[in-house]
């Protein structure tokens, strides 16, 4: 997620149950998690590798959370509760003034998360959170390199005002707009990155 270990580079079992000290059938389900979530490959010959930045995975995430997200929100609306939206309103204003880009990134899916858990939806909120997941290693470094977008705040709290009302078009609509509004700042940083810096923030 830091970028320490650039796209490409390879995992090696040993190597890691070494460096914390455990053995290696923790870090052997480590590597599967992280395969499983997109975040590393299992190649042959290589075994597990870092999955490169990409512009065209950063999209493939983009769009399945534009489809997925408004549909959780569409069952969870109905649902809320007003200690709901308090919730998600707290939430985003502890991502807006957290320091860290990874206490952040937990309070942003947090805030989401308040939203669409009353969906009664547990494998679709699983899914969600594992794009959550996956997207981090494409937002982390904008939010540290150039901060949040001026409105992030305001576009949040746009979807718990809908979502208020029970305007459910308004609410779905809105959070797709604001994917891909994120979508359109990560890929502009993305192709100001030079090739040999995006390999780095793998």
């Amino acid at each position: 997620m830091s970028g320490s270990i650039g796209g490409g580079a390879q995992l090696k079992q040993n190597d890691v149950a070494t460096r914390f000290g455990v053995s290696v059938v923790p870090v052997r389900e480590a590597f599967q998690r992280l395969v499983a979530e997109g975040l590393a490959v299992l190649r042959p010959n290589r075994g597990v590798t870092v999955t490169p930045i990409s512009e065209q995975d950063f999209l493939d995430i983009a769009e399945m959370r534009s489809l997925l997200e408004p549909h959780a929100l569409r069952h969870s609306i109905p649902n809320l509760t007003e200690a709901d939206f308090k919730s998600a309103e707290l939430l985003l204003e502890q991502g807006a003034h957290a320091s860290d880009a990874f206490e952040r990134a937990e309070l942003h899916w947090g805030f989401h998360r308040s939203l669409y858990q009353r969906a009664n939806r547990p494998r679709l909120l699983d899914q969600i959170a594992t794009l959550y997941r996956s997207i981090n290693r494409y937002l982390l470094p904008v939010w540290n390199d150039v901060g949040l977008s001026p409105n992030w705040v305001g576009s949040h709290m746009l979807i718990v005002k809908a979502a208020r009302r029970r305007d459910i078009d308004l609410a779905s609509r809105l959070v797709v707009d604001q994917i891909f509004e994120a979508s359109d700042r990560v890929r502009a940083q993305l192709r100001s990155t030079p090739t040999a810096q995006k390999g780095k923030s793998a």
